[in-house]
């Protein structure tokens, strides 16, 4: 009576706990990004629905006949129930991995927006609110570029290129530091004012925010289709596993497949290939996006006479600087068929930027973000789940494996996999979204009219 008694008084208290929790999280997080939070608990119900579901029919009668299919399939009647949970369990893991990916984002970004006011604020007059952001004082946070200064129609002949340099532009990015990067937003407030006549009482943080939970709301609104990559490597490790006699990683004699991930070609092949083609794929997204905004973000320059600093027209601007951008940029072969399918002929020099996917870029890019992201995700709950505990384990307790000989390579080969895929999850895929937001922010004035209207008024 007493145990029963504290294992109810302990699942009342984690209740009251993640209440609390998600209720301070409600009134901590900004307003524009309380729609985000209210999506990741609608999606954490979802799997929580999927869980009492899988309970309903892992009772009773429905249990009776799961193990006569069982037998029928397996020879064994728990098997297809073991399965059932196991399956499930794998899902609401890589769910419950997708929305701290998501939390995650949501605390960076509000950290760097954090930044961007602070660096903000020391431009702001104290009597007017007015933000004086001029070349000078930016040339304490970024290089500048010498060149003549532009005369009336002669910014065609300015051609201040944009780095191309894919390695060390994307490590450049990643690791830059907090005052180039406010710099950087800065500079993008300076192209709204310009732009659209704005007031100098304008605060840019605001407007990126609104552009950066916009967004993160499309990345964490789930569709079926997101699922689709769990299918082939539960599969895989279902298939691996029930070959030994194995139910599953958490059986007690899961050791008996331990070293076949490894010495099986068709399980080590798909495995390296799909974390290829993750790394590819999110660096890409990582690059083009970076490219893109420094094609939009005005340049901090010097006169090469008068050694003055002074604002440039961004590079978008300049119809050599897109066809240079373009002609070195363009998507390789075997992706421009890939944003072709989606792809909308481009009408503004913005949406040029995009190459293929045209007008559709904006979309395309932040969807190739998010499968991108799941893709990761996915990667990690797989071989932290089901291959690099189950090896650990067997080497810390000398327990005989199927393939003993298979045992340090496949820990060595899955546990560098897991190392990359959370690089990418932790580096370069939150730097990709943080640049596509910023890239929104400039977009066409349609889109961006509308997100002023949300920060001013």
């Amino acid at each position: 009576m007493l145990g029963s008694s504290l294992i109810m008084l302990t699942i009342v208290a984690l209740l009251y706990t993640w209440e609390t929790a998600v209720e301070w999280v409600r009134e901590t997080v900004p307003p524009a990004l309380r729609p985000v939070v209210k999506s990741i608990l609608a999606e954490i119900g979802g799997l929580g629905f999927i869980g009492l579901v899988l309970q309903t029919v892992l009772t009773g009668t429905n249990k009776q006949v799961l193990e006569e299919w069982s037998v029928e399939l397996f020879g064994e009647g728990d098997i297809l129930v073991e399965d059932f949970e196991f399956l499930h369990t794998a899902f609401f893991q890589v769910g419950i991995g997708f929305f701290l990916a998501a939390g995650a984002m949501v605390t960076v970004g509000l950290f760097k927006l954090a930044e961007i006011d602070k660096i903000e604020e020391l431009q702001v007059d104290a009597q007017t609110g007015a933000c004086s952001v001029t070349a000078e004082k930016l040339t304490r946070y970024l290089p500048t570029v010498v060149g003549p200064t532009p005369e009336d129609g002669e910014e065609e002949e300015l051609d201040q290129p944009v780095s191309l340099d894919g390695p060390s532009a994307l490590v450049d990015e990643i690791f830059m530091s907090t005052e180039e990067r406010a710099g950087l937003t800065l500079l993008l407030r300076s192209r709204l004012v310009e732009r659209f006549d704005l007031p100098e009482t304008f605060r840019v943080e605001q407007y990126i925010r609104n552009a950066f939970a916009e967004n993160l709301l499309e990345l964490v609104e789930l569709s079926p289709l997101t699922w689709i990559y769990l299918i082939p490597a539960l599969a895989l490790a279902n298939a691996i596993d029930l070959s030994h006699e194995v139910v599953n990683a958490a059986s007690p004699n899961a050791a008996d497949s331990a070293g076949f991930f490894f010495s099986t070609p068709w399980a080590i092949i798909p495995s390296t290939l799909s974390v290829g083609l993750s790394l590819v794929w999110g660096t890409w997204n990582c690059w083009k996006m970076t490219l893109i905004k420094y094609m939009l973000l005005p340049q901090l320059g010097r006169d090469e006479a008068t050694g003055a600093a002074q604002i440039l027209a961004p590079p978008v601007d300049r119809t050599t600087a897109r066809e240079a951008f373009a002609s070195q940029t363009s998507s390789p072969a075997w992706v421009q068929p890939l944003e072709g399918v989606w792809s909308e002929p481009a009408r503004t020099p913005f949406q040029e930027l995009f190459g293929t996917a045209g007008a559709a870029g904006l979309h395309l890019y932040r969807n190739s973000i998010k499968f991108q992201a799941w893709l990761c995700i996915t990667h990690i709950v797989f071989f932290g789940t089901q291959i690099v505990p189950r090896d650990i384990d067997a080497l810390l307790t000398g327990a005989a494996v199927g393939d003993p000989n298979s045992l340090v390579p496949e820990l060595l080969a899955h546990g560098g996999f897991l190392l990359l895929s959370l690089t990418q999850l932790f580096f370069i895929t939150p730097r990709a979204f943080w640049n596509f937001c910023l890239v929104a922010c400039l977009g066409d004035d349609e889109e961006v009219e509308k997100l002023l209207s949300k920060s001013i008024y």
